[in-house]
């Protein structure tokens, strides 16, 4: 029989892993010797000290991991360890005690500028028992690295490596920039909460919920995926550096259960018409048809004390492009049909316009042209506000001027219960519809008849994107400045106002639209 040296080096199929498996297994006596020769022939051998590396490496399955006296030991101990831009640092980390010594340290992250490993690293290894970090940072930052150590009993866990850097002045303790808002979401939909922090350094964020951290919850923005109930409660952030920590105010989501039982009735929308131009109310009409009663009011609102009225408002209805029914002067005929719904009377000969027409689902549209300009008064009432079919979308678009010149659209519910509501009001976002002169920045305020607010949004959140998409509103464009909001209200009467967030003025769209 040849000597297990000799047969090792004529049969090279005769692989080191399985004799090294069948030492582990077995440790015969009587294998021993020959497994020691095989050992110290291969190992001597260029490829047999790759191997080694190799099968040092792999721990054969990694029989213990770190546990027990071994520790992780950082020189100096600090973590996050500190440091100043152009100032030296330098650190040691290794494992102490048993099983097994460090052959090697996997590293992920990144070490902060000016500083590096040595050894260097080599394929996100480096290859030492007692890395060394030194260098001179070059920024100031939070930075994390985590390093894993790998003997010949295993591996060890990820260790986390921090570093505080500043640029030498003391810290700057975080400013909340940006607090969070109040948010609403329907059941079902998507809600993100955005904040911003400054400090020197960077400072992190994380987010609390109820007084509760989030966990995994650590950017500038936190998205409430299909919002149940229980997600409802106060969320806020708080952001941390070297200098100290910062709570951002609470921001409230209300999460909104669709009721059928409450409806839109009225729409009402008062603004000052500029010459030439036109005044344009949409409504919607879902589940069957409705009679609907439309006014153009300018000479009667002297009565309640406006100055400068549209002298002579015609009223035009179209379905789409086609024009389907008008009125120039009211008739009296149409006073009953006020008092049913709850309108107020017009002034006898007056040269208002007022129209009672059928509306079959779909969409349409009341214009009222502005030849000599001044302040008018559009209304549309459902005049049965019973049955299967009812008014779910009422809009108006118009000039939002300064002070009290703004875009103002009156609308009432009747019925039971809180009705949940989508209401937007979009400027930017109309110039892809070929409108000019948008309103920049629009701000959507929500009043109730008492005239106290009840909640308000700049800019919109995407968030509600999914619930445009259920009502069939058109999406807003990406990182827009239009406004939106959820909100869920009891009968009665409400505005909604909108201005320019930023004093600006320009054409803008207010839509109200009913979730079921």
């Amino acid at each position: 029989m040849l000597p297990l040296p000799t047969f090792l080096a004529r049969h090279p199929l005769f692989t080191l892993p399985g004799l090294v498996l069948m030492t582990l297994l077995q440790r015969a006596p009587a294998v021993r010797p020959a497994v020691a020769a095989a050992e110290n022939l291969v190992l001597r051998s260029p490829l047999g000290q790759m191997l080694k590396g190799a099968f040092t490496v792999a721990g054969l399955g990694a029989m213990h991991s770190r546990a027990g006296a071994t520790t992780f030991v950082r020189n100096p101990a600090a973590n996050p360890l500190p440091g100043n831009v152009g100032a030296p640092v330098s650190m040691t980390f290794t494992y102490t005690g048993t099983p097994s010594a460090p052959q090697y340290f996997r590293v992920t992250g990144s070490l902060p500028p000016g500083l590096r490993f040595t050894p260097a690293l080599t394929n996100g290894n480096v290859i030492s028992r007692n890395p060394v970090i030194s260098g001179t940072p070059t920024a100031a930052g939070e930075y994390t690295i985590f390093v894993q150590g790998v003997g010949t009993g295993g591996s060890g866990p990820l260790e986390p490596i921090r570093f505080t850097i500043t640029d030498g002045s003391p810290p700057v303790p975080p400013t909340i920039t940006q607090q969070p808002t109040n948010q609403s979401a329907l059941a079902g939909g998507d809600v993100i909460f955005t904040a911003a922090a400054s400090g020197t350094p960077a400072p992190t964020l994380q987010w609390w919920r109820d007084g509760q951290p989030i966990a995994g919850a650590t950017g500038a923005t936190y998205t409430v995926a299909n919002v149940r109930a229980t997600d409802a409660g106060v969320y806020s952030v708080v952001a941390t550096n070297a200098g100290g920590s910062q709570l951002s105010s609470g921001a409230t989501l209300t999460v909104i259960a669709p009721n059928a039982n409450a409806r839109l009735s009225n729409l009402s929308v008062r603004t000052n018409l500029a010459a030439s131009a036109t005044l344009i109310v949409g409504v919607a009409v879902s589940d069957g048809s409705r009679n609907v009663l439309f006014r153009a009011i300018g000479p009667t609102l002297a009565a309640f004390q406006v100055p400068g009225t549209l002298a002579d408002p015609r009223l035009e209805l179209y379905s789409g492009p086609a024009k389907v029914n008008e009125n120039d002067n009211w008739a009296p005929t149409l006073s009953p049909v006020f008092a049913s719904v709850g309108a107020f009377a017009l002034t006898p000969g007056s040269r208002d316009a007022a129209l009672v027409a059928p509306l079959t689902p779909g969409g349409f549209t009341a214009q009222v042209p502005g030849a000599t300009g001044g302040v008018v008064l559009v209304e549309a009432y459902d005049t049965v506000p019973t049955g299967a079919g009812r008014l779910v979308n009422v809009s108006a678009r118009n000039r939002v001027g300064t002070g009290d010149d703004l875009l103002i659209a009156g609308f009432t519910i009747s019925g039971t219960g809180n009705k949940p509501l989508l209401i937007r009001a979009v400027g930017p976002t109309l110039a892809a519809f070929g409108v000019g002169g948008t309103l920049a920045d629009p701000k959507l305020e929500i009043y109730n008849a008492a005239g106290v607010k009840l909640t308000e949004n700049d800019t919109w959140s995407p968030g509600l994107a999914t619930t445009f998409a259920s009502v069939g509103a058109f999406p807003l464009a990406v990182g827009s400045r239009d406004a939106a909001l959820l909100t869920s209200l009891p009968p009665g009467s409400y505005t909604a106002q909108i201005r320019g967030s930023d004093g600006g003025t320009g054409e803008a769209l207010v839509e109200i639209y009913e979730l079921r």
